[in-house]
This record gives structure tokens, sequence and C-alpha cells, in this order.
């Protein structure tokens, strides 16, 4: 039998019939608990207010950095075939590069990292492209979205073969 300062709660065992006693809580140690709890409720406010005030000082900066971004473009495009080059370069886009895809980015004059409004959603990625025999269009969009699970769902805005899927 419990002693009259702790907290006993019976609860049914299915397989005999029996009640059997649970784990016994001091009462000191359970407001000690709820305590500890409120602490961290009143933590995690702060560290949703610090983020959200973060994700502001980063959408300012952003927009400051615009007129550097495009600054480094024009110079970019002063370079032939930059954009081929810095990908058969990376490893890891050059072992998914198909050889019409490699043809194609040789078209590539300017690419943008264009983050969403809200910024823990994800962002999209702009391709530009001079006139080309392998798609009409002069912009690809590649977007990435961040799924509640943390996943990355990607997605062409235009449908294409394997380009960068």
């Amino acid at each position: 039998m419990a002693s009259p300062n702790k907290k006993a709660k019976e609860i049914e065992d299915p397989g005999s019939g029996e009640g059997v006693e649970s784990r016994d809580y001091d009462i000191e140690i359970q407001k000690t608990l709820e305590e500890i709890d409120g602490c961290q409720n009143q933590i995690d406010g702060l560290n949703e207010k610090a983020s959200d005030e973060i994700l502001e000082v980063e959408k300012k900066y952003n927009k400051l950095r615009k007129p550097y971004f495009q600054k480094r473009n024009d110079i970019i495009k002063r370079i032939p075939n930059f954009w081929v080059t810095a990908f058969v370069n990376n490893k890891e886009i050059a072992e998914i590069l198909e050889e019409d895809e490699e043809d194609a980015l040789r078209f590539l004059n300017k690419l943008e990292v264009e983050e969403f409004e809200d910024i823990k959603s994800g962002y999209r990625i702009n391709f530009h492209f001079d006139e080309n025999p392998y798609f009409e269009n002069d912009v690809l969009t590649k977007e990435f979205h961040l799924g509640s699970s943390g996943e990355h769902i990607s997605k062409f805005k235009i449908p294409l073969k394997s380009f960068f899927m």
C-alpha cells in the first residue's frame, strides 16, 4: 500500500482482473515536473519569437543582397560557358547530367535563387536561357518545398524529361 504522502493510481490489469499499482510519484516531484514544463513552455515561446525575428532579418538582408547578385550575374555573362562549366565540374551534378542536358546548359545565361515569402517553406531556382534548340521557354523554374515532415519536394513549373530531376 502507498504511503499517505504519495499519490497512487490503481490500474486494472486486463489479464488478471487484479489492481496493479503504477509508478508512485511523490507530489513534490510532480509539482517540480510541472514547474519544469512551465519553464520549457516559456523557452519554447522565446525560441518561436526569436525564429520569427531571425526570419525578418533574413528577409531584410536578402533584399540588400539583390543588387550584388545582379552585379555578379552581369559579370558572369562575360565568361563563355560559365554555367555549363560550373555544373560539369560539380561531382554530384555531373553524375546525373546527360549529354543533351549538358548541351542545353550551354545556353544558360543566368541562375537566380528566389526564396518564398515564407522563407521556411522553400525556394525556387530560375534558370534563364538564351534561345536554343532544346526548349522554347527562356526561363525554367524548379521549386523546392519544405514539407511538414521536413523533407524537400521539388518540381519544375515546366515539364521536362530529366533536366535536373
